[in-house]
């Protein structure tokens, strides 16, 4: 079972999620060993100290999504958005791993 797969079935718990800290453009993520991109609730973006760095952060898991879809035109243009929802960690807090 994939990560991803994994935080389904702890959507509305308190989690605890090693990865790796980047930013993204709709704020910062941890991304987990399978690549999969966890946002943080309220972190535009990771300190210099952060960034790049392995981390664990704790919080509450939720699943939303974070903006509206991309919507083709009648000509073929595609709007920006993004599809779907997202997990994203509420109430997070989170160390530099050991």
């Amino acid at each position: 079972m994939s990560n991803g797969q994994l935080l389904n079935t702890q959507i509305d718990q308190d989690v605890t999620l090693s990865g790796k800290a980047f930013d993204a453009m709709l704020g910062a993520v941890v991304v987990l060993d399978d690549r999969t991109p966890v946002y943080v609730s309220g972190v535009t973006r990771w300190d210099s100290a952060t960034h790049g760095q392995s981390i664990e952060a704790s919080g509450t898991l939720r699943k939303r999504s974070l903006g509206p879809d991309p919507v083709t035109d009648d000509d073929g243009g595609i709007s920006h958005g993004i599809a779907g929802t997202q997990f994203v960690l509420e109430n997070a807090q989170w160390t530099l791993a050991n």
